[in-house]
């Protein structure tokens, strides 16, 4: 008799588990863009080399457990040695539960390196989702055994504690997200930032993360003392200390006066890394591509000053 009633809590349980493993697939969704950031090891009968992933992720169009995407852009280390993604495509599988990567890369002179990686969730948490990951990645004659911890997370703004109040002279209009650079940018370790109701010290844009549809007008406010500057680039996996971004020449603002704002209209889809050639550390993502009913396949970048 205690079997009898056990049986329908065990069905009821299991019920109550799909459902709670189900929404916690959730959050990889369609048509969006996530960051991939991690670390663990690339080993090899001969050495045990640290190893970091940083990729730009977007989502395709889900069909029935399973969706595309696509790396964007990104970068894997293998100890000194950085490999720029050059075409990696994908799968997430089974509602999230599994994410499949398949590509390759290559190193500042061009050597190119085949990558495979198979990621496994374990945790979703209200900051983004942890994967573990493992896979090869093979370089040459070498091949280098992969495992890595990652976190999965959202391209989106973080906002201040204390939110900017607008002026009625900077509310955004419709199709514009106002970005402000913090004062004391120019000198982060000299300026109290916590005092100003910031979530963090390196928070030097707010928002410093964005997603959007094409058409999207970015204005930036400078609130800073100095001026600053707004360019888009490449990662230069060649640089040690320095920028790690060269100009690629689809947004040069120009300098950008204390207390004045630039506006720049982003129709291209893609990518965009963001930064300020006079403050390497100064850098932000932009990710641009059509909502789910858009056709738009990719334009122009205009932009305009703005006093």
């Amino acid at each position: 008799m205690k079997a009898v009633y056990f049986i329908p809590f065990l069905v009821l349980g299991l019920f109550l588990i799909g459902i709670s493993y189900n929404e916690s697939n959730a959050q990889l969704v369609s048509n969006q863009a996530f960051l991939i950031e991690g670390s663990g090891f690339a080993v090899t009968e001969k050495s045990i080399k640290t190893s970091q992933i940083d990729l730009l992720m977007s989502t395709g169009v889900q069909i029935g457990s399973t969706t595309r995407i696509v790396i964007e852009d990104g970068f894997v280390t293998l100890d000194e040695i950085d490999l720029t993604v050059t075409d990696i495509t994908g799968s997430i599988l089974r509602e999230g539960r599994f994410i499949r990567l398949v590509g390759t890369a290559e190193n500042s002179i061009g050597s190119e390196a085949t990558i495979s990686l198979f990621g496994r969730l374990v945790q979703n948490t209200d900051e983004g989702s942890i994967y573990s990951f493992s896979g090869k990645i093979i370089q040459g004659s070498e091949s280098n055994k992969i495992i890595y911890t990652t976190k999965i997370s959202t391209l989106g703004g973080t906002i201040p504690s204390s939110p900017i109040t607008p002026t009625s002279s900077e509310k955004a209009k419709d199709g514009e997200i106002i970005i402000h650079i913090a004062e004391g940018a120019a000198e982060p370790f000299n300026f109290d930032y916590t005092s100003q109701g910031y979530i963090t010290q390196t928070e030097i844009y707010t928002p410093n993360r964005i997603s959007t549809i094409p058409g999207t007008t970015l204005t930036f406010v400078n609130d800073d003392t100095a001026s600053h500057s707004i360019s888009s680039g490449k990662r230069d996996t060649n640089s040690r200390g320095g920028s790690p971004y060269t100009q690629d020449g689809r947004i040069v603002s120009g300098d950008i006066l204390p207390g004045k704002s630039w506006s720049v209209t982003l129709d291209e889809i893609g990518f965009i890394a963001l930064f300020d050639v006079d403050y390497p550390y100064m850098t932000m993502d932009v990710v641009v591509f059509p909502d789910v009913e858009s056709d738009i396949l990719g334009a122009r970048i205009d932009s305009n000053p703005r006093n």
